[in-house]
């Protein structure tokens, strides 16, 4: 089986209009072409969007973990994306 696993940190509208810095996890399994996204706590992402900030959004972040890499897949991982590992992989 094949897969890919990334993650990246993005922006979202916190508490009392702070900014909280979340994480979005994204698996590519790629023997049955199935891309889920998902929160910190293991739960499939809503995919709500809102501009909170400029570039770095839940869209943003989506967006660089669809297409993690700077060229050809398997290649070097965008900026502020990075590989991650689950228990028992």
């Amino acid at each position: 089986m094949s897969h890919t696993k990334v993650k990246t940190q993005y922006a979202s509208e916190g508490p009392h209009a702070i900014t909280e810095d979340l994480t979005l996890y994204c698996h590519h399994n790629h023997t049955c072409d199935c891309t889920v996204f998902y929160d910190a706590d293991g739960k499939a992402t809503q995919m709500v969007f809102n501009e909170w900030e400029s570039g770095n959004d839940l869209w943003d972040a989506m967006l660089r973990l669809m297409h993690p890499y700077k060229d050809e897949w398997g290649g070097e991982l965008k900026e502020g994306v990075e590989h991650y590992k689950e228990v028992g992989d």
